[in-house]
């Protein structure tokens, strides 16, 4: 099916998107930058934020905060646990044109991601108006589930109430893509706002000739 940029799609399909890189940009980088400006010389830190971060469970409901007092031990962090807070979530900036393309599709719409609650607390202050573009938000620290666990594609299942070949699943991570194949689902990775417009077109013509199934 032939598209135009800013051609609204029809779909019968629910639509499902990643949150990071997709629908917001993460600059992960500039976290990492100011960690390093805050700690001794030549320390690990990536590899040992990390560490700490996967062993407390951050993305499935554990404490952020508890990373400050391992962070000052072993990487001498000079940062208040404030300063850390701020660093961690101000890596966010909106993609309107995605956003855009949201707006356009039928409800329900379903946003599933993995991210931690500092993450949700922050995005829900300074960007609500993208939040209240989705009937459902999935989000791994409050669901105790993570992409690609097959768990967390039946848990959306569950909240709209259709069949997996009904469910169309956006994702930055070829992993995340291939664990909703899997599953049953429709899925492809994100290449930018045109190439998805046109996948999802092009999903929404096949629906109409022959119903909606299988796998992208």
């Amino acid at each position: 099916m032939g598209f135009r940029k800013g051609q609204p799609v029809a779909t019968a399909l629910v639509c499902v998107f990643d949150l990071g890189n997709v629908l917001l940009f993460v600059h992960e980088e500039r976290f990492f930058d100011k960690l390093r400006a805050g700690c001794g010389p030549g320390a690990p830190v990536m590899e040992v934020f990390f560490q700490h971060f996967a062993d407390a469970g951050v993305d499935l409901g554990g404490d952020f905060d508890s990373l400050h007092p391992l962070l000052v031990r072993d990487l001498a962090l000079t940062m208040s646990l404030e300063e850390l807070r701020v660093a961690w979530n101000d890596i966010f900036t909106p993609n309107p044109p995605m956003l855009d393309l949201v707006r356009e599709l039928p409800r329900p719409r379903v946003m599933l991601s993995n991210t931690n609650k500092p993450h949700i607390t922050w995005i829900r202050e300074r960007f609500p108006d993208i939040l209240a573009l989705f009937d459902h938000c999935v989000f791994s620290c409050q669901v105790g589930l993570r992409k690609p666990d097959l768990g967390v594609f039946r848990h959306v299942e569950s909240l709209t109430g259709r069949p997996p070949e009904q469910h169309v699943f956006v994702d930055d991570a070829a992993e995340n893509v291939a664990a909703a194949i899997a599953a049953g689902w429709q899925s492809f990775q994100f290449q930018g706002t045109e190439d998805c417009r046109g996948r999802l077109a092009a999903l929404a013509s096949a629906g109409r000739k022959g119903g909606a199934h299988g796998s992208s």
